[in-house]
């Protein structure tokens, strides 16, 4: 009896055994890299519209794919305009891309980095981030385009790498068959190369075909016209921009990508200005605003946050620096923080006393190297011709810092070369800046003042008609009318 219970056991055990082979071998094999690929498609594509639980798409996503994943989770996050749980995800990414710097992984992270850097203005850390991408082969790959779901993942790149980009995304699109990666990426070459273009011309017909050929979505539907709305308002057809953008009014609000419902927005908010459709004037000027205000703040704390994180990765490089030579180079350490500390306190001595003759010292006679000065200037010139003077978070020491210089010896140059302290020099430009578009461009005539005071990057109505008045003798009602007349 009791071989034929270990018999019976033994053939019982087998079964089981058969069954979880079998259960494992249909679970793994279901998840083929068709399978993966087109679960990939669905979150990109998911992405663009807020109704849909694409978190829990990612977080399925990840079992298969964590790299993959974190990318994915990342891109959303900066997509909906979410910067700081963007910022401590590329955080957490950062240690295990370093690891490899000739991974895509690393490449993936460089681009994500390098793309809320532009997005938040750390120009010196862009430089770096481009030498690091200079001589990867994944730029001239198809591996980057699933990062593509918004323009601002290419403007890092100079113009003819982010054609090259885009098109290396087209043509592999077209071989999976991927229409809404075609859709998109078609609008972004076009956008990039400009309307006027022959090749954009072609690259908005495909989108507009493939549009028509499928039932791709609002989303898709909203940034192609919201495109074909600018090329319309380009050519003063504000009726045609407005029965364009019109009938997106309600499914806006649900669309994740903030930079397109601003842009949306303000297209929509022209349109319907010029063709005096005013019914619901308020309320797309209101949204357009509330998301450019959410979004300035957003931004102002994921700066500072990513510079304290610059900052303790310096603090903890050179901790790991002093800690190899302590324990390898026990001696030439000890020499080289003697040198170092030398000539730290030097420095800090002369600089002490840098300072206080500085603060004993009038403005006028503040002595500036004729070297600092020159590059100062220089820095300055590029600064107007840029003209991110329009941009509210402008002040001296933001500037300064920019510039790679200290507040004193910047203001000292503005009061001696721009006639001006930097507050009437910044408003001066920023008031040129505006006449300029209102004499150009008759449709500025148009906008409330409101809008003009926001557009060349004055946070108050009051203080801009008080600095417009003092600088064109003139209040901007005044001088509209006068133009207009």
């Amino acid at each position: 009896m009791d071989r034929i219970k270990k018999i019976r056991w033994f053939f019982s055990a087998a079964r089981i055994l058969r069954f979880l082979c079998m259960f494992l071998y249909v679970f793994y094999s279901a998840q083929t890299k068709n399978d993966v690929d087109i679960l990939k498609e669905e979150i990109l594509d998911k992405m663009q519209d807020e109704n849909h639980n694409v978190e829990d798409l990612i977080k399925y996503y990840s079992k298969i794919s964590p790299n993959d994943a974190q990318i994915l989770n990342i891109k959303f996050l900066l997509l909906k305009g979410d910067y700081e749980e963007g910022l401590n995800k590329i955080f957490l990414l950062e240690n295990s891309a370093k690891k490899d710097k000739n991974s895509e992984l690393f490449f993936q992270y460089q681009c994500l980095y390098g793309q809320v850097c532009q997005m938040l203005g750390l120009a010196s850390e862009l430089d770096v981030i481009r030498d690091n991408l200079k001589n990867s082969n994944y730029i001239k790959s198809g591996a980057f385009t699933e990062l593509a779901l918004d323009k601002k993942s290419f403007e890092i790149f100079p113009l003819s790498d982010r054609v090259a980009i885009i098109k290396s995304g087209i043509k592999s699109y077209e071989m999976t068959n991927n229409v809404i990666g075609l859709i998109q990426s078609n609008i972004w070459l076009a956008e990039i190369l400009g309307y006027y273009n022959s090749e954009s011309k072609l690259a908005l017909n495909s989108a507009l075909s493939l549009l028509k050929k499928t039932d791709s979505g609002v989303y898709y539907g909203m940034l192609i016209d919201n495109y074909l709305a600018k090329i319309y308002l380009k050519q003063n057809n504000a009726q045609y921009a407005f029965n364009a953008l019109a009938k997106y009014q309600n499914a806006a609000a649900h669309i994740s990508n903030v930079d397109l419902k601003a842009d949306f927005y303000k297209n929509l908010a022209i349109s319907s200005a010029n063709i005096k459709a005013f019914d619901k004037l308020d309320y797309i000027n209101k949204s357009y605003f509330t998301i450019v205000e959410n979004q300035n703040a957003k931004r102002a704390v994921a700066r500072a946050m990513l510079v304290n994180h610059i900052n303790k990765l310096n603090d903890d490089k050179l901790k790991s620096q002093a800690y190899l030579f302590r324990n390898i180079y026990f001696t030439i350490f000890i020499a080289f923080i003697l040198v170092l500390a030398v000539i730290y306190f030097s420095h800090k001595s002369r600089q002490k006393q840098a300072e206080g003759a500085a603060a004993e010292t009038d403005a006028k006679n503040f002595v500036i190297p004729d070297k600092t000065e020159k590059r100062i200037l220089n820095k300055l010139e590029e600064f107007e011709k840029s003209q991110k003077y329009i941009q509210k978070n402008v002040s001296l020491k933001t500037l300064a810092q920019q510039f790679d210089t200290n507040p004193k010896y910047l203001s000292e140059i503005v009061n001696n070369h721009k006639n001006s302290n930097f507050n009437t020099y910044i408003n001066n430009l920023r008031i040129d800046y505006i006449v300029e578009k209102i004499k150009k461009n008759p449709e500025y005539r148009k906008y409330k003042v409101s809008y003009l005071a926001d557009e060349c990057g004055f946070s108050s109505h009051s203080l801009f008609t008080t600095i417009f008045k003092n600088r064109m003798d003139l209040s901007p009602t005044e001088f509209l009318q006068k133009l207009n007349e």
